[in-house]
C-alpha cells in the first residue's frame, strides 16, 4: 500500500505545530509560522537511494516539491511511498533514512506526524485515546491526566518533546507509576538515563531495602496525581527532574541481554 506525506522542516522558535494546521496552510500556499524553509537537496537524495532499493521489489516511489519552487530553499517535499507504519522494522528504516537530517513532517491520511519523526513542541498520548494531542501547554495537563482511566485497558499516558525525551505515568487506582527518560541520541535511543520517581516519605518509611513485590500499599513508586502533574509540567517547562521525589536511576534494566 503506498501512503502520501509532506515532510517540512521546523522553525526555532515556540509557535505550535499542530499537523493538521500546518498541512492546511502548505495546500492554501501558505507558510505556517511554525515552519522555515530548508534546503530539500539531501532529503531527494536520501528519497533516490530508497526509491532506488524499493522499486526493486516493487514499491512504488514518487515525490515533487512545490510547484515552481527551488529544492535548495523550499517549504516542503510531497512524497508518495509505501505505507508507514508503527512495525519496529518500518521505524528504524525512516529513522535511518530521515531523521538525521533534521525534518519532520505529516501523514497526509491521518494528520499526525510520521513514525519516527518528532513534534514540533510535544506531543501527549495515551493508551486510551486514539487521536494524539499535539502541542499542548501546561494548562492542558490536568485534564488530560485526569482523563486517564484506571479501571479501563492501558491507562497510561506520554509526554514527549521535540528532543525525543519524555515523561510517562501508569494509573494504579488513584496513584500513578512515574518515569521520565531523556534521550541523548535522538532517533536512535541507545543513549540515555531512565528514571522512576519515588515518593521519598513512603521510601523512608519501608522496614529494609525496597523490594518492589514486598512494599504492600505503601510502595514509593506510586506517586499522588498532584506530583503526577507537578512532574509533567516540569518536564514541560523545560526544568530539571523535581528533587522533591527520589529518581531510581533504571537504565541498566533496559540494556540488552
Amino acid at each position: 500500500m503506498t501512503g502520501s506525506y509532506y515532510f517540512w522542516k521546523w522553525a526555532d522558535n515556540d509557535f505550535p505545530g499542530r499537523p493538521t494546521e500546518v498541512l492546511a496552510d502548505l495546500l492554501r500556499g501558505e507558510m505556517h509560522p511554525a515552519l522555515q524553509t530548508f534546503d530539500a537537496r539531501p532529503l531527494l537524495h536520501k528519497l533516490e537511494s530508497a526509491a532506488s532499493r524499493g522499486r526493486k521489489v516493487g514499491e512504488e516511489w514518487d515525490w515533487e516539491v512545490p510547484p515552481g519552487g527551488a529544492p535548495e530553499r523550499t517549504r516542503f517535499v510531497f512524497v508518495a511511498c509505501p505505507l508507514v507504519n508503527k512495525t519496529k522494522a518500518w521505524a528504524m528504516r525512516y529513522q535511518r533514512e530521515f531523521f538525521r537530517l533534521g525534518l519532520s513532517g505529516s501523514d497526509e491520511q491521518n494528520g499526525r506526524i510520521i513514525p519516527g519523526l518528532l513534534p514540533k513542541l510535544n506531543v501527549f498520548t495515551t493508551g486510551q485515546l486514539d487521536e494524539p494531542n499535539y502541542d499542548i501547554t501546561p494548562d492542558d495537563l490536568p485534564g488530560l491526566l485526569r482523563a486517564i482511566a484506571p479501571k479501563e485497558p492501558d491507562p497510561f499516558a506520554i509526554l514527549e518533546d521535540r528532543r525525543s525525551r519524555y515523561v510517562q505515568c501508569y494509573a494504579h487506582g488513584p496513584r500513578f507509576c512515574v518515569e521520565w527518560r531523556d534521550n541523548y541520541d535522538p532517533g536512535v535511543w541507545k543513549k540515555f538515563d531512565h528514571w522512576v520517581a519515588q515518593d521519598r516519605t513512603r521510601l523512608a518509611a519501608l522496614d529494609g531495602p525496597y523490594d518492589r513485590d514486598i512494599a504492600e500499599g505503601k510502595d514509593p513508586d506510586l506517586l499522588r496525581y498532584a506530583d503526577t502533574l507537578r512532574i509533567f509540567q516540569a518536564f514541560m517547562l523545560g526544568e530539571p527532574r523535581p528533587e522533591k521525589y527520589h529518581w531510581m536511576n533504571v537504565t541498566a534494566s533496559f540494556s540488552k541481554k
